[in-house]
């Protein structure tokens, strides 16, 4: 996992790197496209922008990957992405091969992640987290998340 401001982007990947590309885009392209699914390299790189409300956590799941790595960048507004480092979590939901995701029992412990403008997390297939959680109250927030084919 990864947690920065776009600033030190330049610590975590290099130009030409498929990561490097979706963390520019998310920065500097996203503002610009409308809600949706957005291929950039087809199913290896792709953008998927949507506008929602935060809510509290206990209403929020989980969730894991696969194929993909999650690069999560808030467009407007505040949320928090909680993380967890616990590895043997029973599924709540199976795996959903389509989708790319299982949801996951919440875990013993977690850290939360407040996201904002200028920053960005990055979720490897490994990580768990719970995106979606309000702040301190609920938020309409626009985000996109982009996704990485591992490969």
């Amino acid at each position: 996992m990864i947690y920065d401001r776009f600033e030190n982007l330049h610590l975590y990947c290099r130009p030409g790197e498929r990561l490097h590309h979706a963390l520019v885009y998310a920065r500097d392209v996203a503002r610009t496209i409308s809600d949706g699914r957005i291929d950039i390299d087809g199913d290896r790189l792709y953008a998927s922008v949507a506008t929602y409300e935060t809510g509290p956590p206990e209403e929020r799941r989980f969730e894991a990957h696969k194929k993909y790595i999650d690069v999560q960048v808030l467009l407007d507004g505040e949320e928090v992405i909680d993380v967890s480092l616990e590895c043997d979590l029973s599924a709540v939901e199976a795996y959903d091969e389509t989708r790319d995701v299982m949801f996951l029992a919440p875990p013993q412990q977690v850290a939360s992640l407040p996201m904002r403008t200028g920053f960005f997390a990055v979720f490897y297939p490994h990580d768990i987290h719970r995106p979606g959680c309000r702040q301190r109250e609920k938020r309409r927030v626009r985000k996109i998340v982009m996704k990485v084919a591992v490969e």
